[in-house]
């Protein structure tokens, strides 16, 4: 049970604004299953707090055999290698910065995948293989983004990795229209302009970075 309240614990559940719940307040089968977070339960925030709860009304709602198969396929993710583990990880973390929309084309792509014949899965996946580290883990940001990293790519080369995120969060954020522009815009301007202009974007208010960049076009 401590095992599967941890895993339980890794799940991603929607979550909004609660207020802060005693764990001596919780049903009496929700502390059996949450024990294992009874010492740092007063640390967590509401939202942790309630993600953890759902988790744990989640896993109960379960049958005996649904359960059984999930203590069955986290037996099988522990036996992965790290690397592996590492490599998932990092995809499904990819897949939640995604938006519904795009979650919805990829899952279209994935059942045109699963349709072809293996000869040509392979083919797709050597092809992939083939591209270089930096070209598949562009990818991982989706079909719209991952498609347009190749024209943006000089002007993110050099970021640092603690910024990687904010950045690609930066992107999300801005309108097709002023992506769109950015895409033109980037390998047009010399390594100082990118750079000069990454730190403008970064700096100003996110409604206010697509006019910075038109005004960079003309």
């Amino acid at each position: 049970m401590k095992r599967a309240a941890i895993f339980l614990a890794a799940w991603v559940v929607a979550s909004g604004v609660y207020a802060a719940v005693d764990f001596s307040a919780l049903a009496s089968n929700e502390q059996a299953l949450l024990a294992p977070a009874k010492n740092l339960w007063l640390q967590l925030d509401a939202p942790a707090q309630q993600e953890l709860r759902a988790n744990a009304r989640e896993w109960m709602s379960r049958s005996p055999a649904d359960r059984e198969a999930l203590r069955a396929r986290l037996r099988e993710w522990d036996n992965l290698p790290v690397a592996v583990r590492a490599e998932r990880r990092s995809a499904f973390a990819a897949w939640r910065r995604l938006n519904e929309a795009e979650r919805a084309q990829l899952r279209r792509l994935a059942t045109e995948y699963a349709a072809l014949a293996p000869d040509q899965q392979q083919l797709l996946q050597t092809r992939f293989e083939q591209l270089a580290f930096d070209a598949q883990r562009n990818w991982q940001l989706g079909p719209t983004l991952g498609a347009q990293m190749a024209s943006l790519a000089p002007m993110f080369a050099f970021v640092p990795e603690s910024e990687r995120a904010s950045v690609f969060t930066l992107l999300r954020q801005l309108d097709a229209s002023a992506r769109a522009d950015l895409v033109l815009l980037a390998p047009r301007l010399d390594n100082a302009g990118r750079e000069r202009l990454r730190r403008q974007l970064q700096a100003a208010a996110p409604e206010a970075r697509g006019e910075l960049i038109r005004r960079q076009m003309d």
